[in-house]
């Protein structure tokens, strides 16, 4: 029974949080597919929890201690492993690590919240055996919080936090990142302290300190709660009104196009009537002349239809145009039509792409250039944007894939610049698709490739 209740409660206890440190983050961070992750933390997991008994039974001096240090040990290699197989931010890491040790803290204050309650109305013993780390009650209560907890941390791990950190940006995220931290090592150390407490005053008076302790965890998660929510939903009001601004742009170039071609069409009629004269009069060679002055001098700017899609079409014409304005070479093969994507993200993904297709051209003084890509392939929207790239700042924690890197693996210059490539992965995320990027040095070649999972009427 020993050997049964030291395993099953170190497993209750450990696998939960061996497996929601890598809940958070999609299957592109990871360096190996989940699927194998998360079995390998559930077979290694097992194996610890039937070493330990092993360990406590072959002549431990000190259970606790021993225990402790099993325990200790174990997450030193998880927290290795974690720190080595996911591609992320240092910061977005911790973070990750901390709301774990929250969960271990809460399932730890549950279960002995729990284990006093029984041994104060039921009368259970809360005592270890000889050679054992967990109680019989301890490791029953270990079973169940963790069969209550775990569904609810899951979900919040797998949709909101994953939301979170897809969409925070490291600089806008340290103060969330120091308050997250500062308020699970305070929650954590009372509730230590609170456990301490349980053999040195009355029963009555520890019923009173897990009241308070109660009304802190609260508290911690209501931060949580807060802090998450509204970042997330100050990315999607930021992402909103970039997409806004773009289409006021876009309108705004419409109209002037508009007013443009009604200045050309009265001007034409003004040399419409010069000519009819001059034909009256039979002044041919003048009206050769003539028509040589007017064809060098005007300008006639047609709006090329580049797909079907009127939201990709309209982006498209302003964002070519500003590039032919700034002697940029453009060449686009676009060819969709209605998608199921909204006209704010395909706002977000096409404007945050061309714009910094434009500015890395703007960079190098000739041979400016730009390829657009544009088609939906079995149920996918397929995008790819290329353009002449002399210099690239790349951080070199992340691992490339067949010469591609996240969005987070590219560090702007740009004065509270840097979100346009995260934004695009944020968006893409969205649909179920994914954004990657590639500077090729050799080349001088910047390229990025979104795809998004859509229902495309061709």
């Amino acid at each position: 029974m020993t050997f049964l209740e030291n395993a099953i409660g170190f497993f209750a206890q450990f696998f939960p949080c061996a497996l929601m440190v890598f809940l958070p983050f999609p299957q592109g961070a990871c360096r190996v597919h989940r699927k194998g992750i998360f079995i390998c933390a559930a077979a290694l997991t097992a194996l610890a929890a039937a070493a330990l008994p092993l360990t406590l039974q072959n002549g431990a001096a000190d259970t606790a201690l021993t225990a402790d240090m099993f325990m200790l040990s174990a997450m030193v290699l998880t927290l290795a492993a974690y720190m080595l197989l996911v591609r992320e931010t240092l910061a977005k890491k911790i973070l990750v690590f901390f709301i774990v040790l929250f969960y271990a803290a809460l399932q730890y204050c549950m279960v002995n919240v729990l284990t006093a309650l029984c041994s104060g109305f039921l009368g259970l013993s809360p005592e270890c055996g000889e050679h054992s780390a967990y109680s019989q009650c301890g490791c029953v209560m270990y079973a169940v919080t963790a069969a209550v907890l775990m569904p609810i941390m899951i979900t919040f791990m797998s949709r909101a936090l994953r939301e979170y950190i897809s969409a925070a940006e490291t600089k806008s995220m340290r103060r969330e990142f120091l308050v997250l931290i500062i308020s699970t090592v305070i929650f954590t150390a009372v509730m230590m302290c609170v456990d301490f407490t349980y053999y040195h005053i009355e029963y009555r008076l520890y019923l009173m300190l897990l009241a308070l302790l109660a009304v802190l965890l609260m508290y911690q998660i209501m931060i949580y709660w807060l802090i998450i929510r509204e970042s997330v939903r100050r990315k999607r009001d930021s992402d909103h009104q970039r997409a806004m601004e773009i289409q006021r742009i876009q309108y705004e170039k419409i109209a002037g196009d508009i007013e443009s071609t009604r200045r050309m069409r009265h001007d034409m009629r003004h040399h419409y009537t010069a000519l009819s004269d001059m034909l009256d009069l039979g002044r041919t060679d003048e009206m050769r002349e003539y028509l040589s002055k007017v064809t060098d001098t005007t300008v006639m700017r047609d709006n090329e239809v580049y797909c079907k899609n009127m939201t990709i079409n309209g982006l498209l014409q302003y964002y070519i145009g500003l590039a032919r304005d700034a002697d940029i070479s453009c060449k686009v093969m676009a060819d969709c039509g209605e998608l199921s994507i909204e006209p704010a993200d395909l706002t977000v993904l096409l404007g945050n792409a061309m714009e910094n297709a434009i500015n890395s051209c703007m960079k190098c003084e000739n041979n400016r250039w730009i390829d657009v890509k544009i088609g939906t392939v079995r149920g996918s929207l397929a995008i790819e944007i290329s353009n002449r790239c002399t210099a690239a700042r790349i951080n070199r924690i992340f691992q490339t894939d067949d010469g591609y890197l996240p969005a987070e693996a590219f560090i702007s210059k740009r004065a509270g610049g840097g979100y346009g490539l995260r934004s695009i992965a944020h968006t893409a995320g969205k649909y179920g698709g994914s954004a990657k990027f590639r500077f090729n040095a050799e080349k001088e070649t910047f390229t990025a490739r979104i795809r998004l999972n859509i229902n495309a009427d061709m």
